[in-house]
This record gives C-alpha cells, sequence and structure tokens, in this order.
C-alpha cells in the first residue's frame, strides 16, 4: 500500500513538473512572439502582468521587464480611458470581459507626453491574456487637424459659416425640445470698403482680425461666433432673450467704436437681432437679423436693431 502511494505520488509530481516545465515553455514562446510586435505589447493574467516586449519597455522607460514589474503589476494602473460614457475596466479581472477585436480607446503617459490608444484583449489560453495598444495619436491630431480647418475661418481663426450653420441647426432642435431662447446677432463693419481703398487690404484683413479677437474676448464659452462673410459677422447666443442679446450687442457697439484699431483711425460697426420663436427655420431667423441689419444701416449705422 505505501509503494502504491509512494508511486502514485511520484506520478503526481512528474505530472506537474511535466506541466511546469510546458507552462514555462509556452511563456517563453509568448514571450519571443510579443517581441515581433512593434506595438506596446503586454501578456498578463486575469489580474497581474507577466510580461511585456521592448516596445512598451521602451515607451515607460525601462531597460528589463524586472525593473518595470517591481514597480507595476497591474496593467490598469498603466492607462484611462478615454470614453466617459462607456466604462470597461472595472474589477480586478476585467480583461475577461472584454470582446475579442473589441477597440477600447486608452490614453497613457510618457513622462508629460501624453499618448492615445486603441487597446485590443485576446486570449491566449485560460489563464494568459495578450493585450495590444495600438498608438493613434498622430491619426487623431490629424483629424483635429482637418476638422479645425474644416470649421475655423482662415483670416480670423474664429469659426466659419459652414460650423455655424451646423451649430444654429443644433440650436433649432434644442429650442424646439426644451423651449431654450437663443438669439441672432449679425454684424458688419460701417464702411469696409474705404477702410480697404484708403489703407489697403492687407490692413484691412489686420482690422477683421483685431475686430475678430476684440469680439471673441467679449463673449461668453457658449456663444457661437463666426465670420459669416467678408466684414460680415455672426453670433448665435444661447440661453439669452431679445433683451439680453439687444444689451450684449450695444455694449459690442461701443467696444469697437472705443478701440484703437491699429492704422486705422476710427471703425464703427451696424447690428441686426432676431430672436428664435416658434416655428422658426434658419431661414426665417437669418432674414429677420438681416432685415433688423439693413435698418441699422439705413438708419445712419453704428446703431443695434432689432
Amino acid at each position: 500500500m505505501i509503494t502504491y502511494l509512494l508511486c502514485s505520488a511520484m506520478i503526481l509530481l512528474l505530472i506537474i513538473l511535466i506541466i511546469s516545465r510546458s507552462s514555462n515553455t509556452l511563456d517563453q514562446h509568448i514571450e519571443t512572439f510579443i517581441e515581433l510586435n512593434n506595438n506596446i505589447t503586454v501578456i498578463t493574467t486575469e489580474t497581474k502582468i507577466i510580461a511585456m516586449n521592448k516596445a512598451g519597455l521602451d515607451f515607460f522607460h525601462y531597460t528589463t521587464f524586472n525593473l518595470f514589474n517591481e514597480k507595476h503589476k497591474f496593467l490598469s494602473k498603466l492607462f484611462t480611458e478615454v470614453d466617459e460614457d462607456n466604462k470597461y475596466i472595472e474589477g480586478i479581472n476585467w480583461v475577461t470581459k472584454i470582446d475579442k477585436m473589441q477597440n477600447i480607446k486608452v490614453e497613457m503617459h510618457n513622462g508629460k507626453l501624453k499618448q492615445i490608444f486603441y487597446m485590443q484583449v485576446s486570449k491566449i489560453r485560460d489563464d494568459r491574456y495578450q493585450v495590444t495598444f495600438y498608438n493613434i495619436s498622430r491619426v487623431i491630431a490629424e483629424k483635429d487637424a482637418i476638422t479645425k480647418v474644416a470649421q475655423k475661418d482662415e483670416l480670423t481663426q474664429i469659426f466659419n459659416r459652414t460650423k455655424f450653420n451646423s451649430m444654429l441647426s443644433l440650436a433649432l432642435r434644442n429650442a424646439e425640445i426644451y423651449n431654450e431662447p437663443f438669439t441672432i446677432i449679425l454684424f458688419d463693419i460701417d464702411h469696409f470698403k474705404e477702410v480697404n481703398d484708403k489703407y489697403g487690404h492687407n490692413v484691412g484683413d489686420q482690422v477683421l482680425i483685431q475686430l475678430a479677437s476684440l469680439i471673441k474676448s467679449q463673449l461668453r464659452n457658449q456663444d457661437t461666433f463666426a465670420r459669416w462673410g467678408g466684414e460680415e459677422f455672426i453670433i448665435l447666443s444661447e440661453s439669452a432673450t431679445q433683451d439680453d442679446s439687444h444689451v450684449l450687442a450695444n455694449r459690442l457697439r461701443k467696444t469697437i467704436e472705443d478701440f484703437p484699431f491699429a492704422s486705422v483711425e476710427h471703425l464703427t460697426c451696424s447690428f441686426g437681432l432676431s430672436q428664435c420663436e416658434n416655428n422658426d427655420t434658419a431661414t426665417s431667423l437669418l432674414k429677420r437679423a438681416d432685415d433688423a441689419l439693413y435698418k441699422a444701416k439705413e438708419s445712419g449705422r453704428n446703431k443695434v436693431c432689432v
């Protein structure tokens, strides 16, 4: 009986050693494989990091995995999720809950440098997961640059007409759903042709840049300010009644009148206002603002009309 137990124990020990050696060999193969990946790649159990490739070590400024592992045990401590609405990284075994090939946008810091990645999790076996980080920072930056060009006026660097129209559509929808008041302020520079004729188009451009900067500094964050075309500008003043915007427009008118523009002795603007009403469309709202601006011009300029 004792002999049988000893034999059984020896067989069991041998099995454990074989499994252990197989596991170690597999881990070695996995570590060799992830070194071929140029993206940051990590092998982790449900809870702890057990391997990281050179791309990852270089990113975090470590020469060996052992040095890295002395300070970093848990993968979730290395990054933060970018999407605030959907949280996937919760609990100690979060890797088990991520679908294969699912892209989760995360942010990692490399010293002072912030980088954006898509993170993917793949199950290798029951107790091993490969987590790969694909750096999309350049793609994000290029996309932001393209969006900026598409939305900004090249000269004044405020919003352009296209961006304003999209914000106006959103404001009209919110007004219909939530009954939120808002007002349009349309204004242009009085006798701007004379400025170009007398001082030249370069000075005229500088006037437009200065004016845009001056007005922008007087507005709230929730106000949308855009160049409507030429010397004409437009403001979408959210959560503002006609009376509120009348006060704002008069303040802007006086600020412009008193401002010492470079190379120009004196400058004024005329303003037309219209408040959103029931069943208004973008066309009807802008038409009323344009009519009010025309009225301000006809009544002597440097005025605010509703």
